[in-house]
């Protein structure tokens, strides 16, 4: 395996351990440690750390990376920028998605609404259904860019279903979209893909408002 699919397998494992806060704020990464966990040189573990980083899931310091925290500047920011793309590439993409994609997208809607399903299994069960969507675009850097936000906004969409509970208007928001999918209204789906980004960014905002230290606005903890 090559150096840069080392990295590659190393960032993807970590960074789902990241999101579901199974590596919680302010956790201490060890190079040794992980490279001997994956098998690997701790070169791919520097690699994989600095894209971490780069995504804004580790902070690079002289003791080394550590995991970052939770704030509602970052939850802001993300979702204010998701809120501005998502939904242009989603209304754009909605005459080129067909019936294959819209009963992929049943089925995982399904799967999202069942009990047994965990917090981890639903953040990849919501990006796939998303996805089908807007990758079908043909915007290639917007699809890139929502990607990447979207992994950057799982830690706090986990904080939502682990943590805030209440996540039945999701379901609901979901069902919506796929039925203007369906009808193949672009419009319609990027208005619905635009509430459904307020409507998480709002759950939990005010969870990070009603937990953070009076001191600075800031909830630096999975848990609040």
């Amino acid at each position: 395996m090559s150096g840069g699919a080392a990295g590659s397998r190393v960032a993807e494992g970590l960074r789902d351990r990241l999101r579901t806060g199974a590596l919680p704020p302010g956790t201490l990464l060890s190079q040794s440690e992980i490279a001997a966990e994956y098998g690997v040189s701790r070169i791919p573990v520097r690699d994989a750390l600095y894209l971490l980083s780069a995504e804004g899931l580790v902070e690079l310091g002289p003791a080394g990376a550590v995991v970052a925290g939770l704030s509602i500047r970052e939850l802001q920011e993300l979702y204010e920028m998701r809120e501005a793309i998502e939904p242009v590439v989603t209304g754009i993409a909605v005459p080129n998605v067909g019936r294959a994609e819209t009963t992929q997208m049943a089925a995982l809607l399904d799967r999202m609404e069942s009990a047994d399903i965990s917090p981890a299994e639903w953040l990849e069960a919501n990006a796939q259904f998303h996805a089908l969507v807007y990758t079908r675009a043909d915007r290639p850097r917007m699809v890139a860019l929502t990607e990447q936000l979207r992994r950057q906004t799982d830690r706090y969409v986990y904080l939502h279903l682990e943590v805030i509970g209440d996540v039945e208007h999701l379901h609901e928001e979901h069902r919506r979209i796929l039925a203007a999918v369906r009808r193949g209204d672009p419009r319609e789906v990027a208005d619905l893909t635009r509430l459904h980004l307020e409507t998480s960014h709002d759950f939990i905002l005010r969870y990070l408002l009603r937990t953070a230290p009076a001191d600075d606005g800031e909830a630096e903890s999975a848990a609040g």
